[in-house]
């Protein structure tokens, strides 16, 4: 043992402190000793991560027994020095408070309180109470704003904009259109370093050369610096990067007529500067560098792993520039393939370099070398490629210019930021076309969200006669309690501001403002006093207090958003209301409970699968059946052998749902799909009174009519018993389900097969899956979804909880007629960009409507002093040392806003499931013989099923052997599948669909997880989420395998990434192909039924 403890070099306790959690099931607090301060503090934390838990703010590290007990251990590194070498004792602490000197809160076990502060008690006992209410987690509170706002992020986001507009001069308005690109080239450090069970770190990187091309009005300018300029050239790259941004900035500038800077447009977006892919990897290599005595990062939005946004102040020249990642602009995608696209049609302008052929021991030896690389050296273990004549014909080519490796590398850097200038251009064009300056937002999907509502806005005009809109809600009467309130908040404000007080408003005013607010309409806008339009007082001369000779009543918006506005921004923002109002277009949401309703069951797309094992000639179709008398479901195999497979894709069918086009098919308000606008009430269902209202909405024969009033209902229910059998081989209510994953819950089957594999079961798990009941539990439904169920599903509403109004509008047709067309049109004139990015801007559109800001959080840059401070909260989560003095330091913080219309991602998404089951309920059940029919799996938009055709037929021949009802058929089939041969208009009409693939068999393991054979030669269509077939040879074996031997099939990701915060090539291993399926009851036979409410597994079987 001596000799043993003399050779041992020690472990590495970051990483092995994670293997040390995962091995024990323990999260562990590290503690460190500061010298300086003479203090301990915790430094680290590492958690155990359990299976199916994202985020470790889900998980109770507190509470006593269950899945949900993880232990926590405090450890303590000291360090000392032994014959020259730094060493670390890590030992087991008892008492981290007798430790650190602090008190911890016993239900969060992370929140630290300095006893010796003044302050102790009261900050403490705050705490711990409201931290025991929440369980010991971070429950975030939500902040709204007190009144409904236009939502027009083309205006209200741009400032420039805004001012143009409101000013009448928006024809000056301009895009960003000068910016840097940046590409750095890394060098790999040999590691070969094994992390985890089986994963490996194989390379470090660091830089080794970085490239950039600018942009302003005197042209086009190219830069470089490499290892060749020293050691410092990453900050001599950075230096001459500020130079000419302060150009660019110029440039980007409005000019008065005099040609100097008109300092009254507000121009304050940061100087672009563009990398391809750099989020992930290129920003990592020089975070450190952007932190200095001469710039400052000053915000950091994403993750310490994933830079999205980061914003730098250079002190001395008073200049911001922020570093971009391109791909947030685009869709995932090769450079080379964005420059083709999305540049002059041409990918041979993408250099050739062979990345993998030197390291850090041998670069300098490597690229100093005369002689062209070799076919061998372009081998990529990262890819798993070589490279082929052709192009190796053409790095030939390109090297006969350059006199060493080192020329060439130049070339190749700089060719990499030079061939995205077009691509950016072509960006910048196709949004101001709509009046969005890219550089103005953060991502593809802010832009295309700004889009929508620019189309929707389209024929707003500040001067039009847009009269005052009709408030449905009660008449403002005030009272003196009210008053009171209000009396105090503006001595304070006035107090807060250092105004005069003394002749301000008192109590003894009520009687003259009550008749004042009863008998006068709002001084600015002139909108009546409401419950919903509540008035305040506004300031004549905003320099005095708030004194009854100096004040006006005005309502809360105009009090907000104009009072102290410039005169034409406050006309603007009058307008902009009175037009959203009249139009009915979305406003933010301002009730919190709202607010809770949509965040809690605002669902994304279904993704399941209900039949695992469909091969043609040799599998059945099945049927489930539930026996009501006997609460027990069978699956039956039919007589009908199974021909073919075929897949239905509906066409873009979010932007489709929100188009409010006519269709056939929906019999609802007047044949459209109505989107919702502004909360126009609310109704909570406490009584019997009330339920019954709510009741009568629900059910009102106007639904049918125009008049059709738009909610979302919260309420208990289930489909009649008699009728689950018309539905249970495809149940409509597509809901999140609460569950354990415990044989009693999922299954022998598929218990086994995970105790098997050593995958952890007894979990619990939230699934989108397909139900036929809320499950005993109250759920919030769409007006079109509930409608459905009712009217076409038998549903019965057992108990309503509440309902929330919103009026409705349809401007978002113009948009997504707009786009389609243009789509259509450049794919016939095979302009791959433009039809990509009318694809891109119409699918991501809804998104920022729905963006949950609970889920997001903060990165800060501190110092040392604040980042130990940041490490008591019970808000800190990570931290990552970029310089000296720096740190980026991650917490979850306890606040967060939504400024967003959520009402309108909700109804996006349910009536994409609305008009998924529409189609299936209302046209196949229809005209098809579903008995020769069974779904197989489904992912958001599209759907597969098995058929039992005509087996004298091959595998294309569609549903045309399964219609039994041929006149339903062919009268109505026009509306959904493409009528027309070779009309591309037809086949991409809005609200429509078409068929995706075709084959003979298909296996469908789990969501997300299948095989299509497409043809009979045995070629396949594989689809396995987060496996990179390119490097990973997946085959119809291991599929099979998995099912008939239980097998689980490992693979190995190649990929770049952050290690120990270093960024690395990567091996990871992982479970590709697992076969694990619980979002529904897997049967021995390989048929997957849904939950049912009152049954357990032992309640379901096969013949």
């Amino acid at each position: 043992m001596t000799d043993l403890l003399k050779t041992f070099d020690g472990l590495d306790i970051t990483k092995y402190a994670q293997i040390v959690s995962q091995k024990l099931k323990i999260n562990q607090d590290i503690y460190y000793y500061d010298n300086e301060h003479k203090n301990y503090y915790r430094g680290l934390q590492v958690y155990y991560q359990c299976d199916g838990i994202e985020d470790r703010s889900e998980v109770n590290t507190n509470s006593v027994g269950g899945i949900n007990a993880i232990k926590t251990i405090d450890i303590l590194v000291v360090e000392s020095e032994w014959q020259g070498n730094k060493i670390s004792h890590a030992f087991a602490k008892a008492n981290k408070q007798a430790l650190t000197g602090l008190q911890f809160c016993p239900h969060c076990n992370s929140k630290a309180f300095d006893p010796k502060d003044k302050n102790y008690c009261r900050d403490y006992e705050k705490h711990i109470i409201k931290c025991e209410n929440n369980g010991g987690k971070i429950i975030k509170k939500v902040k709204l704003d007190y009144v409904q706002k236009p939502y027009c992020p083309h205006i209200m986001q741009n400032k420039t904009y805004q001012y143009l507009l409101a000013n009448g001069r928006e024809n000056e308005f301009k895009p960003t259109q000068y910016f840097i690109i940046y590409d750095l080239e890394t060098v790999p450090k040999i590691v070969n370093k094994k992390f985890g069970k089986s994963s490996f770190q194989m390379y470090e990187l660091f830089l080794l050369s970085v490239a950039s091309t600018i942009r302003n009005k005197q042209g086009i300018k190219k830069i470089f610096f490499s290892q060749q300029d020293g050691n410092d050239f990453k900050v001599q790259w950075l230096n001459q990067l500020f130079k000419e941004a302060e150009q660019v900035n110029a440039d980007n500038q409005y000019l008065t007529a005099a040609g100097i800077k008109d300092d009254k447009i507000p121009y304050s977006i940061e100087v672009p500067i563009v990398e391809f892919n750099s989020s992930r990897f290129d920003i990592s290599l020089i975070i450190s560098y952007m932190q200095c005595k001469d710039w400052t990062i000053i915000n950091y939005t994403g993750s310490p792993s994933t830079a999205k946004l980061i914003i730098v102040h250079h002190k001395k020249l008073n200049l911001k520039v922020k570093f971009v990642d391109m791909l947030t602009y685009l869709q995932p995608m090769e450079l080379k393939q964005a420059a083709k696209d999305f540049g002059d049609g041409y990918d041979d302008k993408k250099g050739l370099f062979p990345y993998e052929c030197f390291n850090t021991d041998n670069v300098n030896e490597i690229l100093s070398n005369s002689q062209p690389f070799s076919m061998q050296d372009f081998n990529s273990s990262l890819k798993k490629t070589k490279i082929s004549q052709k192009d190796y014909q053409i790095y030939l080519d390109d090297a006969k210019r350059f006199k060493n490796r080192w020329d060439y590398l130049q070339f190749y850097n700089e060719q990499d930021t030079y061939i995205m200038i077009k691509l950016l251009m072509t960006l910048i064009s196709l949004q101001f076309k709509y009046k969005i300056d890219m550089f103005s937002f953060m991502s593809m999907a802010a832009c295309s969200n700004a889009l929508k509502y620019a189309k929707a806005y389209e024929v707003f005009d500040i001067n039009g006669v847009y009269p005052n809109f009709d408030d449905n809600s009660q008449k403002f009467h005030l009272t003196e309690q009210y008053w009171q309130s209000k009396v105090k908040g503006y001595i304070q404000q006035d107090k807060h501001k250092k105004r005069d007080t003394k002749n301000n408003v008192k109590d003894s005013d009520y009687e003259y403002f009550k008749r004042l607010f009863n008998e006068s309409n709002c001084k600015i806008c002139g909108c009546k006093f409401t419950v919903n339009n509540k008035p305040k007082l506004d300031r004549i001369d905003n320099s005095k207090g708030h004194s009854i000779d100096n004040v006006q009543p005005c309502c809360l918006y105009c009090n907000c958003f104009c009072s102290d506005k410039d005169k034409n921004i406050g006309k603007l923002f009058i307008q902009l209301r009175k037009y959203c109002m009249i139009r009915c277009l979305p406003t933010n949401l301002t009730d919190i409970d709202v607010y809770h309703l949509v965040r809690k069951w605002i669902t994304g797309g279904l993704s399941n699968v209900m039949h695992r094992v469909n091969r043609s000639g040799i599998d059945f179709i099945k049927r489930i059946q539930y026996d009501k008398d006997n609460k027990k479901v069978t699956v039956l195999t039919t007589d009908h052998r199974i021909t073919h497979v075929v897949g239905v894709d509906f066409n873009s069918l979010y932007p489709s749902v929100m188009s409010s086009e006519p269709h056939q098919f929906i019999k609802y308000t007047n044949g459209k799909m109505y989107m919702c606008g502004s909360q126009t009430g609310k109704i909570m269902g406490n009584v019997d009174h009330s339920k019954q209202t709510i009741q009568r909405i629900i059910n009102s024969k106007k639904r049918f009519t125009e008049n059709g009033q738009l909610f979302i209902a919260e309420v208990k229910g289930h489909i009649d018993q008699n009728y689950i059998n018309d539905f249970i081989n495809f149940p409509p209510m597509l809901r999140n389900y609460d569950f354990t994953t415990d044989e009693r819950t999922i299954g022998s089957y598929m218990y086994n097969h995970m105790k098997n594999n050593n995958v952890k079961t007894d979990q619990k798990q939230r699934k989108l899956t397909n139900l036929t009941s809320t499950m005993g539990e109250y759920m919030a439904f769409s007006s079109y979804y509930l409608w459905f169920l009712i009217d076409d599903c038998h549903f019965i509403v057992d108990d309503v909880k509440q309902i929330v109004l919103f009026n409705k509008h349809d401007q978002f047709n113009s948009f997504i007629k707009e786009f389609t067309k243009n789509r259509i049109e450049a794919k016939l004139d095979e302009n791959k960009g433009q039809e990509q990015f009318f694809k891109i801007v119409m699918n991501s559109s809804y998104g920022s409507d729905g963006m949950n800001m609970e889920k997001y959080h903060k990165v800060k840059i501190m110092n040392k002093k604040q980042t130990e401070r940041a490490i008591r909260s019970n808000a800190f989560m990570d931290e990552q040392k970029i310089s000296e003095d720096s740190y980026l330091v991650q917490m979850n913080p306890e606040h967060c806003s939504c400024k967003t219309p959520l009402q309108v991602a909700f109804f996006v998404l349910d009536n994409a499931k609305y008009w998924n089951l529409n189609f299936i309920y209302n046209f196949m059940y229809k005209c098809l013989d579903m008995n020769r029919i069974h779904f197989i799996e489904g992912d958001t938009d599209s759907a597969y099923w098995a058929i039992c055709g005509n087996v004298n037929e091959d595998f294309t021949q569609q549903f045309n052997a399964v219609i039994n009802d041929r006149e339903f058929y062919n009268d109505n089939a026009k509306y959904y599948f493409p009528s027309i041969r070779g009309d591309v208009y037809d086949e991409k009409k809005i609200l429509g669909l078409a068929i995706e693939r075709q084959g003979i068999s298909m296996i469908a393991l789990a969501p997300k997880n299948y095989m299509i054979e497409t043809n009979y030669n045995g070629n396949s269509k594989i689809k396995l989420k987060g496996v990179n077939q390119k490097t990973n040879k997946i085959t119809k074996a291991q599929i099979i395998d998995c099912i008939e031997e239980g097998k689980i099939t490992k693979c190995t990701n190649m990929r770049l990434g952050q290690k120990n915060h270093l960024m690395s090539q990567l091996a990871i291993e992982k479970n590709c192909i697992t076969g694990i399926h619980t979002k529904m009851l897997v049967l021995e036979n390989q048929s997957c039924c849904p939950y049912i409410f009152g049954l357990i597994a032992t309640d379901y079987s096969f013949n």
